[in-house]
């Protein structure tokens, strides 16, 4: 089974769609295990909590720099055994050594 995180920014309508269809069977031998925030107080936080999806807030103002943004971001996705990222109303642009990682992963 596909374990996904869904990088999400602000009310999460496309990650409650995610949600459902997953819970419908629409969407098939993959399961939400976390959400990604840029912005702690992104009403999808609380959507995945009502869920008992994991979630955290990554901000890239929290951070040096993008590469230990990305740094952080790969860190979490390598250490929850993330195997397919879904950018859901995501409005940051992906650092480039988060690409390649995920590319080369």
């Amino acid at each position: 089974m596909l374990r996904l995180a869904v990088f999400v920014s602000g009310g999460g309508t496309n990650l409650q769609a995610l949600i459902d269809a997953v819970h419908e069977n629409k969407i098939q031998n993959a399961r939400i295990a976390l959400v990604v925030s840029n912005k702690k107080d992104a009403y999808a936080l609380e959507r995945a909590r009502k869920h008992g999806i994991k979630q955290c807030c990554i901000a890239p103002k929290d951070y040096a720099d993008a590469d230990a943004f990305a740094e952080a971001l790969i860190s979490t996705l390598e250490e929850e055994r993330i195997d397919l990222v879904v950018l859901a109303g995501y409005l940051v642009i992906l650092p480039a050594l988060l690409i390649q990682n995920i590319k080369t992963g």
